[in-house]
């Protein structure tokens, strides 16, 4: 007597392998928890140094005995600051789910009051006050780079890059004219 062996197909085969695949799939989704949003602590320092060093430049551009080169360039590392700080701030944003469409920059507007009014702006600070944050910026920032990945590293490099051309090239006074 003859006994009939089952034939095994490519079809059937590919089919059990798809469930298979599937049902690992299922399996391990299951035993998973919800992904955990990315922590954004580790940016806030940059982005508070980041809105202080534009201040401290803008304030140092106005500076009386600065040359205009110097002012200028003072100048532009107020804006530069000032757009590394929206930028961590926009990714602080969308890290914690709170991007919007319209950008809304966070700017304080209260009025002075009378005390504030009538006492005299400070002094602006002295160029090596600016160097000195920067320098401060830029090595805080190299330190967080490397605990980081993606985009947020490329920012935080970015950032210390640009932090260390200004003051070990742009902010570096001219010497002495022979």
């Amino acid at each position: 007597m003859l006994s009939a062996v089952p034939v095994t197909d490519r079809r059937g085969v590919l089919v059990g392998g798809a469930a298979l695949a599937a049902l690992g799939v299922v399996v391990s989704a299951c035993g998973e928890s919800p992904p955990k949003s990315p922590a954004v602590e580790e940016l806030l320092a940059p982005l508070d140094q980041a809105r202080r060093d534009s201040a401290l430049a803008a304030a140092a551009a106005g500076a009386v005995g600065n040359p205009p080169q110097i002012a200028a360039t003072l100048t532009v590392v107020a804006t530069q600051r000032a757009a590394h700080a929206r930028a961590l701030a926009t990714e602080i944003a969308r890290a914690a789910g709170r991007l919007t469409s319209s950008s809304s920059s966070t700017s304080e507007t209260g009025g002075a009051t009378p005390s504030e009014a009538a006492a005299p702006p400070p002094p602006p600070p002295p160029l090596s006050d600016v160097v000195s944050s920067l320098r401060t910026s830029a090595e805080s920032a190299s330190r967080l780079v490397a605990t980081l990945s993606g985009y947020r590293a490329g920012l935080l490099g970015s950032i210390a890059a640009c932090c260390t051309a200004a003051y070990s090239v742009a902010l570096v006074p001219a010497g002495p004219t022979p």
